[in-house]
């Protein structure tokens, strides 16, 4: 008895031991697990951590979470920019991820741009010495492994850019692909299609040598072809010109156009498209919307008594218009392209390129810059980029292009 009475106390320590010794993070209050989630990065918590266990998922799923984390990111903003139940309907399975993968992206596109580190990592690719003419249209291709670049020289430049088994740039010209100024550019699978200031919209097939002629859509305007535009839903593309006609084709039903309209009073300077409707910017200082499912004007919206829209991106639920005053115009579609705000902008002249990636807004301009922006109600500035060449016509796909005369 004695003996059982002295190793008791061994015993019960021993037990102890063993039960502390088991403790995991499922062990934890929520409390402190969500201390130590907030040391960890997002896409950590969404793709590593919320896949473990259901327990750890049901916590993550927490939509609360996920605005804390984004305010903490940008205090004082509003996120998104239009209230998601105006400005877009998801299906259940991506409504629970919005916040969540929202959440990845500003902090994933916050930390590319601010810390310095990473922002001296990425690498900057400058074309040159094959235009001598200033370039109005590029265009990325492949998983930005290819660019084409149209200029007022009239030439076509397809470019391999660097990748990790071939280091150098190399480049191919079809030297005259007009007869005029190439303004634009824009693709449908392995086509791409230029429109130039001959009043013709070219198409040609990319392949993994250069680019081959495959057709011509000559275009009974009076004026030249400043814009086009294609959609990813549909094989269609739409051109826009000069002298104030839109014009939508379908190049599965031949050469003529399928719709021809003519919104405006000035020249159609910019086009943006989806399956269900085309924004057309204009001179006369008005964005128009056409139906394309019921084949008629739907709407006309006057940007500004003082400048005109130069650059529009329509992404989803939210439409963005930049203008020749250096001014941020958003267009909510969920409420008939509703005007519903307008932004100062740091840009010094006109707003030349949108594009809209997942956690960041990104703008060129005429005063040579190009700035990130926190995709926020209102924007934030994050980073500065100036080109050392000249202005910036456009901005594709979170590269951005330089507007020069070599």
């Amino acid at each position: 008895m004695d003996k059982e009475k002295s190793s008791s106390p061994t015993q019960h320590d021993d037990n102890q031991n063993d039960s502390t010794s088991h403790i995991s993070l499922l062990d934890l209050p929520i409390e402190i697990l969500l201390h130590i989630c907030s040391f960890l990065d997002a896409s950590t918590l969404v793709h590593g951590l919320g896949l473990v266990c259901k327990h750890f998922h049901q916590i993550l799923l927490d939509d609360s979470l996920w605005k804390v984390r984004i305010s903490q990111i940008w205090p004082n903003t509003g996120f998104p920019v239009l209230p998601p139940a105006s400005c877009i309907c998801l299906p259940a399975e991506d409504d629970e991820l919005f916040w969540k993968l929202s959440c990845v992206a500003i902090e994933r596109q916050t930390l590319l741009w601010r810390n310095s580190v990473e922002r001296d990592s990425m690498e900057n690719v400058f074309l040159d010495n094959v235009h001598y003419g200033t370039i109005d249209g590029v265009l990325l291709m492949r998983d930005g492994t290819v660019c084409i670049s149209g200029a007022r020289d009239r030439s076509l430049v397809y470019w391999t850019l660097p990748t990790e088994e071939n280091k150098f740039v190399k480049s191919m010209a079809v030297e005259l692909a007009h007869e005029g100024w190439i303004w634009d550019l824009t693709a449908i699978d392995n086509t791409v299609y230029s429109c130039s200031w001959d009043r013709t919209v070219k198409a040609w097939e990319l392949t993994n040598t250069g680019l081959t002629h495959l057709t011509t859509y000559e275009m009974i305007v009076s004026g030249a072809l400043l814009c086009v535009t294609s959609c990813s839903d549909l094989p269609i593309f739409a051109t826009g010109s000069f002298s104030k006609t839109v014009l939508v084709f379908d190049p599965r039903k031949g050469y003529s156009p399928i719709a021809r309209y003519q919104p405006h009073n000035r020249a159609v300077i910019r086009l943006s498209m989806n399956s269900d409707y085309i924004l057309s910017a204009s001179e006369d200082k008005s964005v128009s919307i056409w139906d394309q499912r019921a084949g008629r004007i739907m709407k006309t919206v006057m940007i500004s008594k003082e400048s005109f829209p130069m650059s529009v991106s329509m992404n989803k639920g939210i439409v963005y218009v930049g203008d020749s005053g250096a001014k941020l115009h958003v267009l909510n579609p969920k409420k008939d392209f509703e005007l519903k705000k307008c932004y100062t902008t740091k840009h010094e002249k006109a707003i030349t390129g949108l594009h809209v990636a997942p956690g960041c807004l990104i703008t060129g301009s005429l005063d040579k810059t190009v700035i990130i922006w926190s995709p926020t109600d209102p924007p934030q500035h994050v980073e500065t980029l100036t080109s050392p060449y000249g202005e910036v016509p456009s901005v594709k796909n979170i590269v951005y292009f330089i507007r020069s005369t070599i």
